[in-house]
């Protein structure tokens, strides 16, 4: 994907090597996917849970891909993810923890889905 192309979170982890297989499997069923933040886990080597890594995608493609990612989760035995919400605003993913969007500030009442 190019610089200029929107893109939108579609699953939060610490792990860059499930996020490469994620995005492989996303790539797979011909969906464009690219990863962000894998390359802060090296400055925090030995430290767990601290780094974000980020699976991007075009909005477009969103619902596809979640759908992927939670065939994967139920495939490996994991609980979907469901703390989390997607502003209607830009279609960020944000934790249930957050009242209004990080990326855009759009309130999460605001026709949220979760």
């Amino acid at each position: 994907m190019s610089e200029n192309t929107r893109v939108v979170c579609v699953h939060r982890m610490t792990d860059p090597i499930e996020a490469n297989l994620l995005k492989g499997l996303l790539q797979q069923e011909g969906i464009p996917a690219e990863i962000s933040g894998e390359d802060l886990v090296g400055a925090y080597s030995g430290v767990p849970r601290v780094c974000d890594v980020r699976l991007l995608v075009p909005p477009a493609y969103r619902l596809a891909a979640d759908a992927v990612i939670k065939a994967y989760e139920v495939a490996k035995g994991a609980p979907p993810n469901e703390s989390v919400w997607v502003c209607a605003g830009c279609g960020e993913e944000n934790a249930m923890s957050f009242e209004t969007c990080w990326q855009c500030g759009h309130c999460q009442q605001d026709g949220a889905t979760t």
